[in-house]
């Protein structure tokens, strides 16, 4: 079945509104903040998922409330509003932890560990990318099941726009012939590919951020990259 278009999806919300459909409202608020964030207008879905976590709070699970904050924590997250990002993230981890099941744990630890990261919070972002790779590791067949239907889709897709803007900021860099601004979003880029399945591009920028780091004397990142070579050495 082919997606609903943004303009679709805002007749089917006022329709929903008229019929004072609660759970058809809450349904379109859901996909129409995902299509938004998907067409990178973040400040509009942001919005909706608000409305829709209002409605979860009321009177849905715990976890439709874990989906509620991870949705809406992923999109402040492609914002680089971390403190609003993150606020979210901490109560749908919160959440999942008193549930039976927590397999989806990852995606979560991942968009925490990178904004630590974003922080240059190093030792706080490769401690929640540990508790990923291990939630990686332990994958159920369950947990691919849900993957497969899309639960959690919206953080892998928030990914791989974040991988696209920093490669962007690193030609940007590279053509500016700019040590620093090159290092940053490159040093940045390491746990993104690695958790996107981009293993094999990750070696080169390991390496050239070693050489980069010594260069500008950025002792923190040297510091960090043996603990994060180790991270890597877990996929």
């Amino acid at each position: 079945m082919a997606e609903l278009s943004i303009d679709d999806l805002e007749d089917a919300l006022k329709l929903t509104r008229e019929q004072k459909d609660s759970s058809g409202e809450l349904k379109i608020l859901r996909e129409l903040g995902s299509a938004l964030q998907k067409n990178r207008q973040f400040t509009k879905a942001a919005s909706c998922l608000l409305r829709a976590l209002s409605r979860v709070e009321e009177q849905g699970s715990a976890e439709d409330r874990v989906l509620a904050h991870a949705r809406l924590g992923s999109v402040y997250w492609e914002m680089a509003q971390l403190k609003k990002a993150m606020t979210h993230l901490e109560s749908a981890l919160k959440i999942q932890n008193q549930l039976t099941d927590a397999s989806d744990q990852a995606g979560l630890l991942i968009l925490m560990g990178i904004s630590h990261w974003r922080k240059c919070k190093w030792e706080e972002g490769l401690n929640y990318f540990r508790q990923a790779q291990n939630h990686r590791l332990k994958r159920t067949p369950e947990t691919a099941s849900r993957k497969a239907k899309g639960e959690y889709s919206f953080i892998e897709e928030a990914l791989e726009r974040a991988v696209g803007t920093l490669e962007n900021r690193i030609r940007l860099g590279r053509e500016q012939g700019d040590p620093l601004k090159i290092l940053q979003p490159l040093f940045a880029m390491i746990p993104l590919y690695l958790f996107t399945e981009k293993t094999n591009e990750i070696d080169p920028l390991l390496q050239e951020a070693i050489s980069l780091a010594k260069r500008l004397q950025k002792k923190d990142i040297q510091e960090v990259i043996p603990r994060l070579q180790e991270l890597i050495a877990m996929r």
